[in-house]
Formats: C-alpha cells, structure tokens, sequence
C-alpha cells in the first residue's frame, strides 16, 4: 500500500492575517505587470449586492483570469484548505488554485483561480447513461484520495483545519462547538444537540445513540459534497475539472462524509442513489 499524503505545516497558512499572497502561485509568476490582486473596494464597485446580500455572487474578472468569493460567512479556512489540497494531492484532486485573500470590515475574500465549465447540477439531466457512469467513477476516485487525509496520530481533533471550532453551517445557528480530542467526544456532543436548551429533568437517553460509531477514523471531509460544488466541463467527454467550495471543510469521523452528501440530496433524486 502506498504512504498516504502527508500535510506539511508551511502549507498550512496563518488564519489570522488580514491579508495574505501566495507569491508562489501562478497569478504572481505570470501576470505581465500584474502583481497586485484587486482590492476589496474593487470589488465592491463589481458587486451590485455587496452591501446588502451577506451571501452575493463571487465577482469574476476575466481579463485576470480570476474570481473573488466575499462576503461575512466566507471563512479564510477554506483558502487554507484549497492551497493544503493543491500541494498535498497535486493532479489527483482537483482545486482551484489560491492567489491570497483580504479581511476587511467583518468580510473575508478569497483570490482564486477562475475555473472554465458549469455545475454538475445544471449539466446532469444533460448527460447520458455513459456520461454519468464516467463522472461518478471520476468522482469516486477524488474521494478516495482525499479519504487517505488523517491528522497527524500525536496530535489528532475533530474540527477546522485551522484548529478552530466546527465550521460546518449544518452547526452555525448553535453556540461553537470543537474543536473535539476524540469521535467519542464529537458524537456525545451531537447526540445532545436536540436536548440543549431543555432543563435536566427533562432529559432523556438518545435511542440514536448507538447508531453512531465512536471506534472510527477521523478523515479530512469536504462536508458539502453535492452537485453545485462540482464543476465539469462543458465538451464531452465530461470531466471533473474542480470541486470547489471547502467552506465547511475540515477533520471529521469518517461516515460525516456520507451522511452530509445524502443531507444535500434530494430525497426522490437520481442523484442520492447514484
């Protein structure tokens, strides 16, 4: 069996610096001229929304070859996450590349590759029987790479990759919660999460309790593997060009990945039975 991948520290950036370039990324190396990522006011000038939709659409700039995704629920985690999997499974999973980002006034944007094609949602009922059967097994392949991700064994926890609390927006309307030594600990918490605001006379034993294994690995997770995240490209044979956003990403017991994919499918599709 070959060594699994392993994350080295340098590719994990410093979360809390406002502004952050990676020097060593294509933008810097090839842009004539240009060594200067837009500023966060030029990207408000692009944005209609920018003051009033805390979740508006990332801003393109074609001529830079780039995209800006914005806005207060934009965490720098997930350019964090994007430049680890580009330098740790470089060609076996595919990632926009991370130019930098900004923090600026409660908003995070993030400076990355401008990815060619369209969503695997809006092309799967385009597709045919062979087309389907070639992106799964595609999409099976990129999983199973990322699935050989586990945290250092001296120093494993359940959470962002940063360290932090989860990040996952399944828990964003509870108080922070992680990050967690053990997937005991995690599936204790979760299993509380419905009795959380009832007194403790009115608690009871979860039944569901048991259904969720605390001898489990912990695996580095997307967390929000659906077919919006997917982007393939628009000429047939269709490939996975990217999967792209890692906002919820980070280490989690192994069956979350599974769980959260059917969570973001429609119960009666073809997709959640793919």
């Amino acid at each position: 069996m070959p060594d699994r991948p392993e994350i080295q520290a340098p590719w994990v950036a410093d979360a809390t610096a406002a502004e952050m370039d990676f020097l060593d990324s294509s933008f810097f190396a090839s842009k004539l001229g240009q060594k200067h990522l837009p500023t966060p006011t030029e990207v408000a000038v692009c944005s209609p929304d920018f003051r009033i939709n805390p979740r508006s659409k990332p801003v393109k700039f074609e001529h830079l070859g780039l995209i800006v995704k914005f806005g207060p629920c934009v965490v720098v985690e997930e350019a964090i996450c994007l430049r680890m999997l580009r330098k740790t499974l470089p060609e076996k999973v595919p990632v926009p590349e991370v130019y930098g980002w900004r923090v600026e006034e409660g908003r995070v944007f993030i400076y990355m590759e401008l990815i060619q094609g369209e969503t695997l949602y809006d092309r799967w009922d385009h597709l045919n029987d062979q087309g389907k059967i070639s992106i799964c097994a595609q999409l099976k392949e990129i999983v199973a790479v990322l699935r050989q991700l586990e945290p250092d064994p001296s120093d494993s926890f359940i959470g962002s990759i940063t360290r932090r609390y989860l990040l996952d927006y399944v828990f964003q309307a509870m108080p922070s919660a992680g990050p967690f030594t053990t997937v005991k600990e995690f599936n204790d918490w979760f299993s509380a999460l419905p009795q959380q605001q009832l007194p403790d006379s009115l608690k009871y034993k979860d039944p569901y309790r048991e259904f969720l294994p605390d001898d489990g690995t912990i695996r580095f997770t997307h967390g929000d593997l659906h077919r919006g995240n997917i982007i393939v490209s628009r000429t047939d044979p269709p490939r996975v060009v990217s999967v792209i956003d890692r906002t919820h990403a980070g280490w989690y017991p192994d069956y979350l990945e599974y769980c959260k994919a059917l969570y973001t499918s429609d119960y009666n599709g073809e997709w959640r039975n793919t």
